[in-house]
């Protein structure tokens, strides 16, 4: 009995390790003006990736952790890192980042897969 409750523990928590993945092409507006498009990759609970600047060059994703639903990682803005955290919940992501004492949200979604 007992190892028969560990075995389903087991492939609980691997179904929802595996349940969240944000690997791909995410896309949003932030202050319903500027678009935004992430492209992540993910290797279990580490999240990498690239976005690209106002100015078309391409930034990386760097400290990217993805906890259950939790997301965060940093990007390079006028070289420093700002932070940016939110919840991930199937193709929607709902992040913020704070700008002179400001939080800032805005939503990705995910890119349909051809």
């Amino acid at each position: 009995m007992m190892k028969t409750l560990m075995l389903i523990a087991l492939f609980m928590v691997a179904f929802v390790t595996a349940a969240t993945d944000v690997t791909g092409r995410w896309t949003g507006t932030v202050m319903d003006q500027f678009e935004v498009v992430y492209n992540f990759t993910q290797d279990g609970e580490t999240v990498a990736g690239t976005t690209i600047s106002p100015d078309g060059s391409t930034i990386k994703i760097a400290n990217g952790t993805l906890k259950g639903d939790d997301i965060s990682f940093t990007i390079d803005v006028m070289g420093g890192d700002l932070p940016i955290k939110g919840k991930v919940t199937g193709d929607i992501m709902k992040l913020t980042f704070t700008m002179e004492g400001n939080e800032i949200p805005f939503e990705l979604k995910k890119d349909a897969k051809k």
